[in-house]
């Protein structure tokens, strides 16, 4: 039976790889376009997709077991950073251990970003992030949830 370690670097191989597919980083291949047979930039094998709705942006990830606190999300240069990490006790056969859990994932934004508005809120260990459309100018941004 494979750690939850084995399986978080597993799925952060995936990660990589769905990315270097979907910029077209991965053996020349063209990138995927907005609405490229899913309708959303990326892919949802690993709990994620990007799609645009009503003039914005929506990043939408599943991660689940993690507070709100636990999630630190930021967006700059394009490019919207996840990263969630928390300790998990465990205790089997008589030993207690602790162990820590991260997820870490960096989401190219396709177009402008107005900054002043993104929002995200976690709800029942979903991650909803609304980045909406404009034609201003990126910086950085630290994004507060809700």
């Amino acid at each position: 039976m494979r750690s939850f370690d084995d399986m978080d670097r597993l799925f952060d191989e995936m990660n990589r790889t769905f990315e270097e597919f979907r910029t077209g980083r991965r053996h020349g291949m063209p990138a995927l376009e907005p609405g490229a047979d899913t309708g959303a930039w990326g892919t949802e094998a690993d709990g994620s997709v990007l799609h645009e709705e009503d003039g914005e942006y929506v990043f939408v990830m599943d991660l689940p077991g993690f507070e709100r606190e636990e999630i630190d999300l930021t967006f700059e240069d394009g490019t919207l950073s996840i990263d969630a990490s928390h300790d998990v006790e465990e205790d089997a056969e008589g030993h207690h251990a602790m162990r820590s859990r991260r997820i870490a994932r960096s989401v190219s934004i396709p177009g402008r970003v107005g900054e002043e508005g993104i929002s995200a809120s976690y709800r029942n260990g979903v991650l909803e992030v609304r980045l909406p459309v404009e034609d201003g100018r990126e910086s950085g941004h630290h994004i507060e949830i809700e």
